[in-house]
C-alpha cells in the first residue's frame, strides 16, 4: 500500500475521519430524503414542467372533454368542491398516466397521456409514434393491435384518474420516504456496531468493506423488498374501493387493463428482442426478481369479478 493509501486508512480510523464519515452518511441520508419530498412538494411545479406534453415548445392544455372527465371523477370520488382545488389535471408525455404532487397546499397533479385525446382510430397520429425509434409498420396485426389499444373509453379514463388521485392522495409517499431515512441509517448504524463489537478497525481493510457491502446488499434488498410490498398494498387496496365507489369504475377498471394489456402484447413484438424483456407473452411488465406492480392480468380479473360489476351496460 502506498504511503498516500496508509494516511487515509489512518485518517479513516483517526476520530476526525469517523465524525467525517458520520457527516457523509448523514448527507446521503437527508439527500435521498429530500431526493423523495421535494419533487413532490416544493419542485413539484418544475417537476410539472419536465413531464407536460409539448407541441412546437409550448405545453398542451387539457382539453374541454377530458376537464368535464376529471370534473366526473371528482364527483365520484365524493371531493367536496372546497377541496378540489387540491387537484389539477395536465397533459402528460407518452402513453401512460402520471402523476406527482402529495396531500396538502402543494396539490396533487395528475398527467393524463396523449391517447386520451383519441376518440376514434383516425384521431391517433401516427407520424410521431415510434417504436425503438424506428415508425411502426401499421399495415400489420401487431400495428393495428397497438391503434386499437390507444383508444380508451371514457370509463377507463375515469378509473385510470381517480386511481391515480387515490394513489397521490394516500400516505405512500410518507412510507417510501421513511423507508430510504430508516434503511440508510440502519445501514450506517449496524457497520458501526459490527466494527466496534468484532474489533473490525484492527483487522484487515477488505473485511471491513466486505462486512459493509453485505450490509449494504441486505438492507437495499430488504428496502426495496418492502417498498414493493407497499406499493403492492395501496394498489390493490384502491382498487377495491373504487370497484366498491362506483359501477363505472369497475367497468373502467376492466377496460383500462385490457387495452394496457393489448398494447403490450402488441409492443412485445414490435420490439422485438428487447420486448421479450421488457412484457411477458401476457402483456405483464417483466420484472427480474422485483414485483413493483400487481400483475396487470390480476388487476384485470379483478375488476372481471361479478360480485363488482353491474350486469347492465355502464352508461358513459
Amino acid at each position: 500500500m502506498s504511503n498516500i493509501g496508509l494516511k487515509i486508512r489512518r485518517w479513516l480510523l483517526s476520530e476526525n475521519g469517523k465524525k467525517w464519515l458520520y457527516l457523509g452518511s448523514s448527507t446521503v441520508t437527508i439527500s435521498l430524503v429530500l431526493g423523495h419530498v421535494l419533487p413532490h412538494t416544493i419542485l413539484v411545479t418544475h417537476y410539472k414542467e419536465l413531464v407536460q406534453f409539448y407541441n412546437k415548445g409550448i405545453s398542451v392544455p387539457v382539453s374541454d372533454v377530458l376537464l368535464q372527465r376529471f370534473e366526473k371523477t371528482l364527483d365520484l370520488l365524493n371531493i367536496h368542491k372546497s377541496e378540489r382545488f387540491r387537484f389539477e389535471p395536465f397533459m402528460a408525455s407518452g402513453f401512460d398516466m402520471f402523476s406527482i404532487g402529495a396531500p396538502g397546499r402543494f396539490g396533487v397533479h395528475i398527467g393524463m397521456p396523449v391517447n386520451f385525446r383519441y376518440n376514434k382510430e383516425m384521431d391517433v397520429d401516427k407520424s410521431n409514434i415510434r417504436v425503438n425509434q424506428a415508425s411502426v409498420i401499421w399495415d400489420t396485426d401487431e400495428g393495428r393491435q397497438l391503434i386499437k389499444s390507444l383508444i380508451v373509453p371514457e370509463n377507463a379514463q375515469m378509473y385510470a384518474i381517480a386511481r391515480d388521485i387515490k394513489m397521490r392522495d394516500s400516505f405512500k409517499l410518507c412510507f417510501d420516504t421513511a423507508y430510504a431515512f430508516f434503511f440508510c441509517t440502519m445501514t450506517y448504524t449496524t457497520s458501526t456496531m459490527l466494527n466496534q463489537k468484532l474489533n473490525l478497525y484492527v483487522k484487515p481493510q477488505a473485511l471491513r468493506f466486505f462486512s459493509y457491502g453485505l450490509v449494504g446488499l441486505f438492507s437495499f434488498g430488504y428496502y426495496i423488498m418492502i417498498k414493493d410490498l407497499t406499493q403492492n398494498y395501496y394498489e390493490k387496496k384502491i382498487d377495491l374501493e373504487l370497484k366498491e365507489l362506483s359501477p363505472i369504475f369497475a367497468e373502467g377498471g376492466r377496460e383500462f387493463y385490457t387495452k394496457i394489456l393489448e398494447r403490450n402484447k402488441a409492443l412485445r413484438i414490435l420490439m422485438g428482442k428487447e420486448g421479450e424483456s421488457v412484457y411477458t407473452a401476457l402483456g405483464n411488465d417483466n420484472f427480474f426478481l422485483r414485483n413493483k406492480h400487481l400483475p396487470i392480468v390480476q388487476r384485470k380479473a379483478f375488476f372481471e369479478e361479478k360480485s363488482g360489476i353491474n350486469e347492465e351496460v355502464v352508461a358513459n
